[in-house]
């Protein structure tokens, strides 16, 4: 703090601000040093390049649509065939695929009980579950082709099973395999004397904590095989078909579904 004095005037003080400035100065600075610095991350993940190969997935390489038009004309994925044609076609996919599911597309036209039995008739060839498509106006695309042929190979074909209880489908068809042989020597027995027989076989068990047959197999509903000797010689092999134990108390009821065709 210093003084003046001027002519003919009073005394006049002034503050030397220059110190207090270094002061703040040295203050702030020591402040500075002492401040934790903080840094924001962010945590950002990267698509990169990984050697281990894309997960599988049960996804069918196919999805089935049975198309029922307005003048009642039947087509599975756009192709014309008749009705027996729809089920063994049907029958016959759904073995390998992961998802077992069949969509219903029908025109508006078409009688509520003719949808019923298409629905009928998936359920029946192996369908896990059944869609019905969203009704359109046009009704379903039109047909690209006409199936020709039987559509199986000469022989047997197994479809997927269906279980109910305590057992898989993998299970159940493992325990149908043996008996393929047996089954296809009365078949062939059959061609001989009528070469064009064809249908399909129904077979329906119930199995009991041991794996033991609780009540005897039998050929059930749903059978269009005609040739009674057929149905015989299927039938004494029945018994033959063996299951792993499937625990105290569990039961499960097995249904198969066995596809004729003179190829």
């Amino acid at each position: 703090m210093g003084a003046s004095l001027g002519g003919g005037g009073g005394a006049v003080s002034e503050i030397n601000m220059t110190p207090l400035i270094d002061i703040v100065l040295v203050v702030l600075i020591i402040m500075m040093v002492n401040m934790p610095i903080q840094i924001e991350e962010m945590g950002v993940k990267l698509p990169g390049v990984s050697d281990k190969p894309p997960p599988k997935t049960d996804t069918p390489s196919e999805q089935l649509v049975i198309a029922v038009y307005e003048d009642g004309k039947l087509a599975l994925n756009r192709t014309l065939m008749d009705e027996e044609r729809v089920f063994l076609e049907v029958t016959r996919r759904l073995r390998s695929m992961g998802k077992k599911n069949v969509f219903i597309d029908a025109h508006s036209a078409v009688l509520y009980g003719r949808v019923v039995d298409m629905v009928d008739l998936a359920r029946e060839a192996g369908a896990a579950k059944v869609g019905l498509a969203k009704m359109k106006p046009e009704g379903p695309k039109e047909p690209t082709g006409v199936a020709e042929g039987s559509g199986l190979p000469r022989g047997i074909t197994f479809g997927s099973p269906r279980t109910v209880g305590a057992i898989s489908e993998k299970k159940a068809d493992a325990a149908i395999q043996p008996l393929k042989a047996s089954f296809m020597s009365c078949y062939s027995q059959a061609l001989g004397r009528n070469p064009r027989l064809n249908g399909r076989m129904l077979l329906k068990t119930t199995i009991g904590p041991e794996g033991e047959h609780m009540e005897p197999p039998e050929i059930s509903a749903g059978t269009n095989i005609e040739d009674e000797a057929l149905r015989l010689c299927v039938e004494q092999y029945l018994p033959n078909i063996t299951y792993e134990p499937l625990g105290e108390g569990k039961t499960a009821v097995v249904q198969y579904q066995l596809l004729f065709s003179p190829g």
